[in-house]
């Protein structure tokens, strides 16, 4: 995450955090003690009106229609505060509580809008403005000491700024770094490293899942079991590397047999797969079945070791799920089917009808 975040999403950023209500609370607090001295009282209260509305706000109406007239919001409140400084300066014969003042004020504003550089300078802006006037209106009562601080005093604003967006967006990096870490780790746990199909351990989270989406629709939900043929005489006769390989053949074989939106494929142990398919009528789930064997066998991976094939084969058991039925019935049922198809000779489907 390399870019800086959008206008939009930097004054939601800014509504949402703690750091806006610190300044809206602490422009209250600052006005407060000037209304104490009896200097700027309209402004002063001006100011306060719009920081507790600000504070308002923020409670009453969504946070992103806040963010929309959040520019607006602190550039009435910079140019209040413009207003008191000026008149600080060119009424009140007060350069050294205005260069004090500023420093008070404009660090609360570069700690909560530095991630957008367009909102701290709106506040800014009118401030640093007021105060090279109200300067050039008063030159004889500020030293040369005095205008320096206060070059000084926006400069440090301007560097600061760019020090804690540097760190801020490090922190985004680190959490989109984070966050990828997690969706990857997440998915290697739900995936057989083998095959790349999803394990066993996912199957009860996968079958709630499609259960649920049955309400949606008039579909049905129907478990196929496949178990590839003589696999273990294929393991004794060209070894587990070469298993492993044939594995993952099979395993792109069902991949590309399913229908992407409504059916899942697991490796359920060994050189059995499970798949889960949500169809409008049986027979669509028992040409699943087909398309798999059909591709296993396409595929013509020799298999010595087999009593029935030169090639690789598998057998298929299908079974429809029933509402009343859990996980594990709807699994006894389509393994029973599984051996009838074994039994009647291997390489086939079997469905209860």
């Amino acid at each position: 995450m390399t870019k800086t975040l959008s206008g939009d999403k930097q004054n939601l950023d800014i509504v949402n955090s703690w750091g806006y209500i610190w300044f809206l609370t602490l422009n209250v607090v600052f006005c407060l003690w000037l209304l104490a001295s009896d200097t700027l009282n309209s402004l002063c209260m001006a100011t306060i009106f719009f920081s507790v509305i600000g504070l308002v706000l923020r409670q009453v109406i969504h946070r992103e229609q806040l963010a929309t007239i959040l520019p607006l919001h602190v550039l009435t409140l910079g140019l209040l505060w413009a207003g008191m400084f000026y008149l600080m300066v060119k009424q009140n014969n007060t350069p050294a509580l205005s260069l004090s003042l500023l420093i008070i004020i404009l660090l609360p504003a570069t700690i909560s809008f530095y991630i957008s550089g367009k909102i701290l300078l709106l506040f800014s802006i009118p401030i640093a403005t007021s105060m090279l006037l109200s300067e050039l209106a008063t030159f004889e009562k500020f030293n040369m000491l005095q205008i320096a601080g206060s070059i000084i005093i926006f400069i440090v604003v301007i560097t600061a700024r760019y020090i804690l967006l540097e760190w801020y967006l490090r922190t985004q990096r680190s959490e989109y770094a984070k966050n990828l870490l997690i969706k990857k780790l997440t998915r290697l746990a739900h995936r057989d490293a083998l095959t790349g199909l999803f394990n066993k351990g996912s199957l009860a989270v996968h079958f709630a899942d499609h259960a649920k989406r049955l309400s949606l629709s008039d579909e049905k939900l129907f478990m196929i079991i496949m178990d590839i043929d003589f696999f273990k005489q294929y393991n004794d006769l060209y070894g587990h590397i070469a298993g492993d390989a044939c594995l993952i053949k099979t395993a792109k074989c069902i991949s590309q047999s399913l229908r992407q939106s409504s059916d899942t494929a697991f490796r359920f142990g060994g050189e059995e797969f499970v798949i889960l398919a949500r169809c409008h009528h049986a027979d669509d789930a028992v040409n699943i079945a087909e398309r798999i064997r059909n591709a296993i066998s396409a595929a013509k991976i020799p298999h010595k070791g087999s009593q029935i094939s030169a090639y690789l084969t598998a057998s298929f058991g299908v079974a429809q799920w029933s509402a009343q039925d859990s996980l594990e019935t709807l699994t006894e049922h389509a393994d029973k089917e599984l051996y009838k198809a074994k039994k009647a000779g291997r390489n086939r489907v079997s469905f209860a009808r």
